[in-house]
């Protein structure tokens, strides 16, 4: 075995992306924005999980979405930092709740009402094909469905697009694809 020489890093200031590696545009494939389960771990929270401890998760790892599972890991919706508002907290106490006593499953999105891109519908589209889609529905998350497989199989961010379009997002101001769309093509 050999010795391998270390360099001091005084002088480095950055870290390496691939959102820096990679000039995204309206026309570049929708692969590209999505967050791909199947390569990186999915946010995931039990759903119940006391809310308030949630929430502090998610701001402390920089998350905005997770994905709400039962203690057996099955997919049960999903959970924003939009759901686990401090004002929608403060709704359940003025009814008498406590608040260790609102978990995610109180807060969250039910899988039975959200919608899903489907996998293979993304292969042949645009970045600009999933902003004209999302943006009267004025998602900040939207989840992909492998329909093939039957799961979820990861998520786009409009967030995520937001940057990889070098856009200025503010997404703790209600960001959104409605907002992407707003500033792609009206500007």
């Amino acid at each position: 075995m050999k010795k391998l020489p270390l360099v001091n890093l005084t002088a480095v200031d950055n870290i390496l992306s691939l959102d820096r590696t990679k000039d995204i545009t309206l026309s570049s494939s929708a692969m590209s924005v999505f967050t791909d389960f199947k390569y990186q771990k999915a946010q995931v929270i039990e759903a119940d999980t006391i809310a308030s401890q949630a929430l502090q998760l998610m701001q402390k790892s920089h998350v905005r979405m997770n994905v709400a599972i039962s203690n057996e890991e099955d997919f049960l919706g999903i959970i924003s930092t939009n759901e686990i508002s401090e004002q929608n907290i403060i709704a359940r106490l003025s009814k008498g709740i406590h608040r260790e006593d609102i978990l995610v499953k109180d807060l969250m999105i039910p899988k039975f009402q959200l919608h899903a891109f489907e996998l293979n519908d993304l292969v042949n589209a645009t970045v600009g094909d999933i902003v004209t889609t999302l943006g009267d529905y004025k998602l900040r998350h939207c989840l992909v469905l492998d329909k093939d497989n039957h799961h979820i199989r990861g998520v786009i961010s409009s967030s995520d697009i937001a940057r990889k379009l070098q856009m200025n997002a503010d997404v703790d101001n209600e960001f959104s694809f409605n907002t992407i769309y707003e500033e792609a093509y009206i500007q």
